[in-house]
């Protein structure tokens, strides 16, 4: 799980994070999209995130980095975005967008814009 699949089974955005503890948007726009890790927080920022979301310190810091959206094709992360958009939204066709990004998935493979490894690893943290 990642900092965004996170905050979207809490079922909150960056934005109202940031409101909440106080930890600058800019900051948490960073780990969520990839660009900073979380590892790398202070201690005050950590306790303020986890407090925040009800969750440990040592949960925060085994939340897996996200995938830079540069390394990923357009598509894919447009497919991505629509699954995570739906699980928020508690869709009643998230089996549409799950089918829909594993297919987009196999596709980037396929064409050898995406490793093997980065394959799996899309493929163990949304199904």
């Amino acid at each position: 799980m990642t900092f965004l699949d996170l905050l979207s089974n809490k079922k909150t955005t960056v934005y109202a994070l940031s409101n909440l503890s106080g930890v600058p948007k800019t900051t948490l726009t960073d780990i969520a999209s990839g660009k900073a890790d979380i590892l790398e927080c202070s201690g005050k920022t950590l306790q303020s995130i986890s407090k925040c979301l009800g969750v440990s310190i040592e949960y925060l810091l085994s939340l897996e980095r996200e995938e830079a959206k540069t390394l990923l094709p357009e598509f894919l992360n447009y497919a991505i975005d629509e699954y995570r958009k739906a699980i928020r939204k508690n869709s009643l066709m998230i089996d549409c967008y799950s089918d829909e990004l594993n297919s987009t998935i196999n596709v980037a493979e396929v064409e050898n814009l995406i490793t093997k490894e980065q394959a799996d690893r899309l493929r163990a943290r949304y199904f």
